[in-house]
């Protein structure tokens, strides 16, 4: 499953670019922008994401879940910032909002948004362990370069009042949720979460017990959250299509990959092996056998869950399900859950399989 932690900790270092920019966009009080240092010093805010899992459990039938409630302090845990040789203390709780910025967009409703804040606090206390504070490079987090701050330069007055809404928003999700995260078995869960499914999550490996596969009707129907991937498709299914030189390029462009000869290439794909939600593990493309995120890389599709047609003469037509690598919570399912009525234990509960959701 080590491609999974990969993937969990690209997607951390992504959102802390964009939350940082956010903050700066909405003229957040605390933050600093440091040009040079590729950095940012903090005194009031941020920190995002990740991913998570789960089935068919009693979330179905709408049923609550209870949330354990502790006696730790939830302001007790904190980030250790260092620029300049001077060291800044920053609380997980204030640390939070500015991370759910990035990881969420405007039609997120407060239901979703509290899952949003329980994923981020989870993965944090899973990177901290049993200390009460980390270094914010343990976290991952240590990218940010100068477009950063430029970018938040460009926004409108409009851009940046909504970016304000969002980020009160998010601290009432925050506050809502104070403290709490999942465990499962006493141990802090690798929260992974995608944007939409292709109508089912996916099993993960065996020492991730909890990413079970879970059915997510709601990222196949039409209507519901509108949560809409890249593309526009409010259903999440997309299409692309190649000319045979394109593809063969495109698949030579990964490495050490053969040249393939595009007027045979009709012939030599064939999709081997698919997990139990859909998405291709292994494809026969010529004469070697290619991941299915080899090939997702490769096309740029925004997901694994695809099929190829080599029917209509010199072009290669893909069909792709959903937007994300599948794992955990959907966050497309997860907002028409929340329209439903489901409350955010309810929403955790469902996609991550036999977790506690426990107040620290």
């Amino acid at each position: 499953m080590r491609k999974i932690g990969i993937v969990a900790a690209v997607v951390f270092v992504a959102s802390w670019m964009f939350s940082l920019l956010c903050m700066h966009a909405a003229g957040q009080a605390g933050w600093k922008m440091e040009e040079e240092n590729q950095n940012v010093i903090s005194e009031s805010v941020v920190y995002e994401n990740n991913q998570k899992g789960s089935e068919e459990t009693a979330g179905w039938n709408g049923n609550s879940h209870s949330v354990d409630q502790g006696d730790g302090e939830a302001y007790s845990r904190r980030i250790i910032l260092e620029r300049y040789g001077v060291r800044t203390y920053l609380s997980v709780e204030d640390y939070l909002p500015g991370v759910m910025v990035c990881q969420t967009g405007p039609e997120m409703g407060m239901e979703a948004l509290k899952c949003q804040a329980v994923i981020a606090r989870t993965y944090i206390y899973r990177q901290m362990g049993d200390r009460e504070e980390i270094q914010e490079e343990e976290l991952d987090l240590d990218y940010l370069g100068d477009d950063t701050a430029r970018a938040g330069n460009t926004l409108t007055v409009h851009q940046k009042e909504e970016l304000a809404k969002r980020l009160e928003q998010c601290r009432q999700a925050a506050e809502a949720t104070a403290g709490v995260v999942m465990k499962y078995e006493e141990r802090y869960i690798l929260p992974l979460f995608h944007e939409r499914s292709a109508g089912r999550t996916r099993t993960g490996e065996a020492d991730y017990p909890y990413l079970q596969s879970a059915e997510s009707r709601w990222d196949v129907e039409d209507g519901g959250a509108e949560i809409r991937t890249a593309d526009g498709d409010a259903t999440g299914v997309s299409e692309v299509s190649f000319s045979l030189s394109e593809f063969a390029q495109r698949i030579k462009n990964l490495s050490d990959a053969p040249s393939l000869d595009p007027e045979r290439l009709s012939s030599e794909i064939q999709i081997v092996k698919r997990d139990d939600a859909g998405y291709v593990l292994q494809i026969k493309i010529g004469p070697r056998t290619y991941t299915g995120d080899d090939v997702q890389y490769a096309l740029d599709l925004p997901s694994t869950c695809f099929t190829i047609d080599t029917r209509i003469s010199g072009t290669i037509a893909v069909t792709v399900k959903g937007c994300g690598h599948g794992y955990g919570l959907s966050q497309n399912g997860a907002q028409a859950m929340a329209e439903e009525g489901w409350s955010y234990s309810d929403i955790l509960n469902y996609y991550y399989k036999n977790i506690s959701l426990v107040t620290e």
